[in-house]
């Protein structure tokens, strides 16, 4: 299939393409408007850099933009407006090169994140705007609750309201599977979520911490439903780092993940109920830095093949309390 141009994108069913010129080094040429990209940003945009004597590519997509630089007078989250410049975009993302052999990882990274979450990242990094979600500030008394968390966490994995909560959660996945198997044809990565979620909770997105919230003792159990494509490159996002420090501050809280791993060639699906602090996912925590600034932490996600682990039979969850502590102390130091 021939690529149709629209303006100065060409476009086809699996990407769009934005030629740009750069005669020296460095590459600070104006690319594209940000409500052009908007239309583009649900598929890989790729920025082809011709040069004198090669030809370079970069994903630019929302969440490879570091901020707005070109008549970026008024962006606001309402008032989409301004152009970023080549030397906008990110040369590589925590840690991995923008480059064409990186395309498949760093597009399943950017899939997680929805236009209007990088929108207000950008809004609040080209104007110096305070986001919504402003940054937690623990006393004292917090971060000793949030430290320790590894303890309570590892009482409350034992406990009978969370293997209720654990064989609950499994009957709805198994008795929603068509629903599931259905969804997972949804290209948009965040619709298919919520739609997963939807089928297994009966409610919406509400883009809180916790999807579910259970009593837990004299506490709460905070559930997130998160989906993962077993045939798929993905990295689903995990949470925002100071919501979930704000959960923990609350000295009886628990916070986990439900999650969902699809199969569907083999029409299958698989759940399990893990906490935040269980070593397999703390293993593939990766924090997005370009997301922290003055007034966030930034957000994490679940990144690499180890925590696939999760879905064998022979998987027992676990707490190392020790490197738990540390991952904890690291989040309230960023």
């Amino acid at each position: 299939m021939n690529p149709e141009r629209v303006r100065s994108v060409f476009v086809t069913d699996g990407f769009a393409m934005r030629f740009s010129e750069a005669n020296t080094g460095a590459f600070s040429n104006t690319v594209l408007s940000l409500s052009a990209l908007e239309r583009h940003d649900a598929q890989p945009f790729v920025v082809a850099i011709v040069r004198p004597s090669r030809v370079d590519f970069m994903l630019a997509n929302a969440t490879f933009l570091k901020k707005i630089s070109h008549s970026s007078q008024g962006l606001r989250v309402d008032n989409v407006t301004g152009s970023f410049n080549g030397s906008d975009i990110l040369a590589e993302h925590e840690g991995i090169p923008n480059t064409p052999e990186n395309f498949a990882v760093l597009f399943a990274r950017h899939e997680s994140f929805t236009w209007e979450e990088n929108l207000e990242r950008l809004v609040a990094a080209t104007d110096d705007v305070v986001p919504r979600n402003a940054r937690f500030r623990p006393t004292g008394a917090e971060i000793g609750a949030i430290l320790a968390a590894p303890a309570r966490f590892a009482v409350a994995m034992n406990s009978i309201e969370y293997a209720e909560a654990a064989h609950d959660l499994s009957a709805r996945m198994e008795d929603a599977k068509p629903g599931i198997l259905a969804a997972v044809q949804i290209d948009n990565v965040n619709i298919r979520g919520n739609a997963i979620e939807r089928l297994i909770t009966g409610e919406g997105n509400t883009h809180e911490l916790g999807d579910e919230v259970r009593s837990l003792g004299d506490g709460e159990l905070a559930i997130d439903i998160k989906t993962k494509l077993l045939d798929r490159t993905s990295a689903p996002k995990a949470s925002n780092v100071d919501k979930v420090l704000r959960l923990l501050a609350k000295p009886e809280s628990v916070l986990a993940f439900f999650i969902v791993g699809v199969d569907a060639k083999r029409g299958r699906v698989f759940g399990r109920l893990l906490t935040f602090l269980d070593d397999a996912l703390i293993e593939s925590v990766r924090v997005q830095e370009h997301w922290a600034g003055r007034d966030s932490r930034g957000v994490t996600q679940l990144s690499g093949r180890s925590w696939h682990r999760v879905f064998a039979e022979t998987f027992e969850p676990s707490i190392s309390e020790d490197a738990a502590r540390r991952f904890l102390q690291d989040l309230i130091e960023r």
